[in-house]
């Protein structure tokens, strides 16, 4: 636990960063590949839900981002640790069921691959495949392990390798899963600090996202139209092509999504409208920038009316507080450990 929390602040922090992703997420769904200037009009109004997101959905839905997170989630609570094959047989029975929404083609034919019969650890797209889908997944082990900067690093990569073999996609996971440990803190970090630290988690992965992470600072500074469109480029010219907005790769989504929560870290609304403008792959990087800002505030920074509005809010809250007697469970075990280890020399 960061030495300047109690427990029952740290706990509000685990609810805040469930509730501020689908939140983030419920906002964002909507949006996902409209053009830039559509969706710069729309992310004005983050004041309350679209009241039927895709013309069938009901208020407050949350896309598969939400639930792909859910499902590593309960696998973690269900098992008390971060596992492979618990996480893809979650994965499968949320696609069977029906529970994901609008889910990428990556993510079916992974699945489908691991219903058939392929380990887990081999389901997954194949190399060069990086698309944003597992950044959600970041949440768990950013929740449970981020005081072990090295288990933090294998949780995010066993995640990302169910639906991805791609090292990328593994790297961005652990850059995620750090950015959500920093932000439980509670600090206020420079821009600089906090992007090194991301960078070195990635960087375990991929060196090559690790030195975009580390030059996301430099473009704090610029106007904010100029900031976006950098970094909506950040990416292979084959996700580029054809794509308005965000394009479906995972570096620029991540990108994105980092530089609203150093842009506005202290006003939700604020980091969401700046996100929700990009348009194209919104909902991945509003998600993952709404987890940031409010792990790092709060329940409270959430907008009453939307953390009350967003769908399933009572379960949410629930797998939270679930992840959060794992996590203290996993505090105490080296405690305990080492108590056992002094004894013995006695």
């Amino acid at each position: 636990m960061p030495p300047s929390l109690s427990p029952d602040t740290l706990q509000d922090r685990f609810r805040a960063a469930v509730l501020g992703m689908a939140v983030g997420d419920a906002l964002g769904f909507p949006l996902r590949g409209l053009p830039p200037a559509a969706a710069a009009q729309a992310a004005e109004r983050v004041e309350d839900f679209s009241p039927r997101p895709r013309g069938r959905f009901q208020k407050g839905q949350f896309s598969a981002h939400t639930q792909l997170m859910l499902a590593a989630a309960e696998s973690a609570v269900a098992v008390g640790r971060v596992d492979g094959r618990s996480a893809a047989s979650h994965v499968a029975w949320a696609w069977r069921e029906g529970v994901l929404l609008m889910p990428g083609q990556v993510v079916v034919e992974a699945v489908e691959r691991f219903v058939a019969g392929t380990p887990w650890m081999s389901a997954g797209a194949p190399l060069g495949v990086a698309d944003p889908s597992v950044l959600s997944r970041a949440l768990v082990p950013g929740l449970l392990s981020g005081e072990d900067p090295a288990r933090l690093g294998q949780e995010a990569g066993v995640l990302a390798v169910v639906t991805h073999k791609e090292p990328r996609a593994a790297a961005a996971c652990a850059a995620a899963a750090r950015a959500v440990a920093l932000s439980l803190t509670g600090r206020r970090w420079a821009p600089e600090a906090y992007c090194e630290e991301v960078a070195s988690a990635a960087s375990v992965h991929d060196a090559a996202l690790a030195e975009e992470l580390c030059h996301l600072p430099r473009v704090l500074g610029w106007e904010v139209p100029k900031a976006l469109e950098l970094l909506r480029r950040v990416a292979p010219a084959s996700a580029l092509r054809g794509a308005e907005g965000l394009p479906a790769h995972v570096t620029p989504v991540l990108l994105v999504a980092l530089y609203g929560a150093l842009k506005a870290p202290h006003d939700f609304g604020s980091a969401m409208r700046l996100v929700l403008r990009c348009g194209g792959e919104v909902d991945a990087a509003s998600a993952l920038c709404g987890a940031l800002v409010a792990a790092n505030l709060g329940t409270a920074s959430v907008p009453v009316k939307l953390r009350r509005g967003v769908a399933f809010a009572e379960h949410l809250e629930d797998v939270a507080d679930r992840l959060f007697v794992v996590a203290q469970r996993g505090r105490r075990a080296p405690a305990l450990a080492s108590q056992a280890k002094v004894s013995q020399r006695r």
